[in-house]
């Protein structure tokens, strides 16, 4: 077994294993905030993880029983003045290598492509040494209404940046490639409801033509044996996730057990599913939050 495909089949199995034992997967489960938020960063660099990274590191940070969010490498803990607990096992990470394959018949020019590598991170509870990074312990989950309030208004900035109608009325959340039109209820409980459902339809939104093109024409027909729909709905919870633990909040998921169990049913049979739907909602993710932060040119 290759590397690449061992990861894949390590990570995979993992979230099978916790959804088929009746607990929810990483990026649904509820956890306190500590000081240093919500998203894996790299201690040493102070640079957030992405995609896959993240949900990985999740899931060792909830099975391990870690507080801090902040990972670093052996060597990056050691620069750091710090030093690896003995007996302490590492975390496997990914990244990509960009490779250039020369041509055979010499005619055509190389290619780069993108090659899967792997590293391993420990996080800084593992470290003797640098205690003073260590984040302090939250006394549990509390909302934070000015964190949910400039979630949602860097996702107003987004959609107004991107030209997408924002319709709040009724008590339905939805996207509308046809019209580029999110739909949002008129009430909320909380404003980290209100902020990770405007994630969700906003992921959603980043799929049309105009922005990453990710439809195909049965993306929408909202029936979960739809291959391409529950592939979407899979992009849109990942994407939000990332975007809510971006400015540490958490709503509420009111997706149905449908989705879990089709999604488990594809983690059995692809075991690339998850890592293709993560770099998905990565590009979503990051696309939401630069066109956020840009300065729309007048016309």
């Amino acid at each position: 077994m290759s590397n690449q495909t061992d990861i894949q089949d390590v990570v995979t199995n993992k979230i099978i294993e916790l959804i088929e034992g009746g607990e929810l997967p990483p990026w649904r489960r509820p956890w306190d905030i500590s000081q240093d938020g919500m998203m894996p960063y790299n201690v040493s660099t102070k640079a957030n993880y992405n995609g896959i990274n993240i949900l990985i590191l999740w899931y060792e940070a909830l099975d391990r029983g870690f507080s801090s969010n902040g990972w670093v490498t052996y060597k990056q803990a050691q620069a750091l003045g710090g030093q690896v607990k003995k007996g302490e096992k590492s975390v496997r990470c990914i990244f990509f290598k960009p490779i250039e394959i020369e041509s055979e018949d010499g005619d055509e020019e190389s290619k780069i492509i993108p090659c899967r590598r792997t590293f391993s991170v420990f996080n800084l509870e593992q470290v003797d040494g640098l205690d003073h990074l260590l984040p302090g312990k939250a006394d549990g989950y509390s909302e934070v209404v000015e964190e949910a309030t400039l979630c949602i208004e860097q996702l107003q900035r987004y959609c107004s940046n991107e030209s997408i109608d924002v319709s709040q009325q009724g008590n339905v959340a939805a996207y509308s490639p046809s019209k580029d039109l999110i739909r949002l209820p008129t009430g909320f409980h909380s404003a980290g409801d209100h902020a990770a459902t405007f994630a969700h339809e906003c992921i959603h939104s980043t799929g049309h033509r105009s922005r990453l093109d990710r439809f195909d024409k049965t993306t929408f027909n909202f029936s979960m044996e739809d291959e391409s729909y529950a592939y979407e709905e899979l992009i849109a919870e990942l994407g939000a996730a990332f975007l809510c633990a971006q400015f540490n909040i958490q709503g509420q998921h009111t997706q149905h057990a449908c989705y879990l169990k089709h999604w488990l049913g594809k983690l059995k049979e692809d075991k690339t599913f998850l890592f293709k739907a993560s770099a998905a909602a990565n590009k979503a993710f990051q696309l939401i939050l630069q066109s956020a932060n840009s300065k729309r040119v007048a016309a």
